[in-house]
């Protein structure tokens, strides 16, 4: 009896014991790469843009016009754990910067692989890539921000058609129109016009300092326009500075009002 139960001991000590194996779910990783056309958008565009994953690309297509970025808008970038990519088009042609961004997406899916794509821009040209990419089997919309609020809609989707209704015939209105008395109103007499008040000039002689001024400046003739309509219109120096503002750039302002504005205080004096 020893024996046996020893035997049976080696046999329950060898035997193998089935261990269940718990499933381990698989997250999948979202690949997602956004396009934008930031003259297009500007900071409207990225909204959203602090909330994206290191799994984001962020591609901003920018041109000369842009001079400046709003500081929440920068925050907003610097925050992004996206890998953000800033591409600049040197020269303004017509349709210059679309054509680039349009290239750079062919350029980008021929390297990576991408689950969504998104082209953030309000033109609608970018409809013809989306439909491409679409055919191709990509997933690929254009959208006005990078994220959507509630009150923002989609671009690309189709806007509901104004229902068509028929027209009546018109004879019956004809026929009401000419049966109705003609009512004959005598005529109002004629209101004399207001002389209307002289548009504020700048002499030969300012005109004459003002170009000396600004003789290495590559104005043109528009530009000395308004930067005498400026000077002319203006009764104090901030308010002639203020109109620089509204007709010239900031860059090209400073230029300007730094060598007029001695001028000006003189005339004003």
């Amino acid at each position: 009896m020893g024996i046996f139960n020893k035997d049976n001991n080696k046999q329950s000590d060898n035997k193998l014991i089935d261990v269940p194996i718990k499933a381990v779910d698989t997250v999948k990783t979202i690949r997602r790469l956004f396009l934008v056309d930031y003259e297009n958008v500007s900071d409207a565009g990225i909204v959203g843009v602090d909330t994206l994953t290191n799994n984001d690309t962020v591609i901003i297509f920018y041109g000369s016009k842009v001079k400046s970025v709003a500081y929440d808008s920068l925050i907003a970038i610097t925050n992004s754990k996206a890998n953000i990519e800033h591409l600049k088009a040197e020269k303004t042609a017509k349709n210059y910067l679309d054509f680039q961004l349009t290239t750079y997406l062919g350029y980008k899916l021929g390297k990576e692989t991408f689950d969504e794509i998104f082209v953030i821009s309000k033109d609608s040209g970018f409809d013809a890539v989306v439909d491409f990419w679409s055919q191709k089997k990509y997933t690929i919309k254009r959208q006005d921000a990078i994220v959507m609020t509630e009150k923002t809609e989609i671009i690309s989707e189709e806007k509901p058609k104004r229902p068509y209704t028929k027209r009546t015939s018109s004879t019956h209105s004809r026929t009401t129109r000419s049966s109705r008395p003609k009512v004959v109103t005598k005529s109002q007499p004629k209101k004399p016009r207001t002389p209307r008040t002289p548009r504020p000039t700048v002499t030969d002689r300012q005109k004459s300092e003002i170009r000396a001024a600004l003789k290495n400046k590559e104005l043109n003739a528009p530009d000395y326009k308004k930067i005498y309509d400026a000077f002319a219109s203006s009764d104090t120096i901030s308010t002639y500075n203020n109109k620089l503002q509204r007709a010239f750039d900031n860059e090209k302002t400073s230029e300007i009002y730094k060598v007029t504005a001695k001028i000006f205080e003189k005339e004003h004096s």
